[in-house]
């Protein structure tokens, strides 16, 4: 199976889990994107990865026309949905991949990914595309989780994420990211960071696939009380395992 059947079959499967889950529907995080895009309503701005639309539907207010784009048709149905419910009449959906937009070069005011960079198998011909259909001067805003900068934790961590879900491939470091967006022009202008508490229970049931729960539990507590943390500060209380995952949020600017 390829990477991209494996991102539909995953991603059908969790469209209705992920359409709900506290972690994609956190506002603090949803007000954090909105601010680093910076709407207006004379704009046009491409959420790349929509999914169910979560982000796409928290800019529209704010913007001319948003235009979420996903592979998995699945999400493309929740992603209309919420925005007919939202009563968002500018918002409208597309299906394709990433690495090939269907867009002209320059047609978007401002491209905004979320959660997106660690199902790619070649993220920088994705960053590329999404240069090209900004315009000159327009704003690429990046939202992931990252891993640690060293390299074995790193690896450990995107062991336990590919594990959870497979069509996971790799959560870069910050600096991998920074390094990512200035290889492809864009000149970065704002980086915000922070920390979301996760639980083992509300992380694997956006899945969708409890047949991986409990190996996956098993695995986690006994690093967790060896004292391997995996970069996430992972750990087990006696009944929970929780971590964090850490966040960065970049802002960057295309041409000078």
């Amino acid at each position: 199976m390829n990477s991209q059947s494996r991102v539909r079959e995953e991603f059908a499967r969790q469209a209705d889990s992920l359409s709900v889950a506290p972690a994609f529907t956190d506002a603090e995080v949803l007000e954090k994107i909105r601010a680093a895009t910076a709407p207006k309503k004379t704009e046009r701005i491409l959420d790349l990865g929509c999914g169910p639309g979560i982000v796409s539907a928290a800019l529209a207010p704010h913007a001319k026309e948003v235009v979420g784009f996903d592979l998995t048709p699945e999400m493309l149905v929740r992603a209309r949905q919420r925005c007919k419910e939202g009563g968002l009449p500018n918002v409208r959906f597309e299906l394709g991949r990433a690495e090939q937009l269907p867009f002209a070069a320059g047609g978007f005011d401002a491209v905004v990914t979320r959660l997106t960079l660690h199902h790619f198998p070649d993220p920088r011909q994705v960053m590329a595309e999404m240069v090209r259909v900004t315009r000159p001067g327009g704003r690429v805003i990046v939202a992931d989780v990252v891993s640690s900068e060293n390299a074995d934790e790193a690896a450990l961590h995107n062991a336990l994420e590919i594990l959870r879900d497979p069509s996971h491939l790799q959560m870069l470091a910050a600096t991998g990211i920074l390094e990512l967006i200035a290889a492809v022009g864009l000149r970065v202008t704002a980086t915000s960071a922070w920390e979301m508490q996760r639980e083992f229970g509300e992380w694997i049931r956006i899945t969708n696939a409890p047949e991986r729960a409990k190996p996956l539990f098993t695995v986690m507590v006994t690093l967790a009380k060896a004292g391997i943390h995996a970069g996430i500060d992972l750990r087990y209380d006696g009944k929970a395992v929780l971590f964090q995952h850490r966040w960065l949020l970049v802002t960057a600017r295309k041409g000078r």
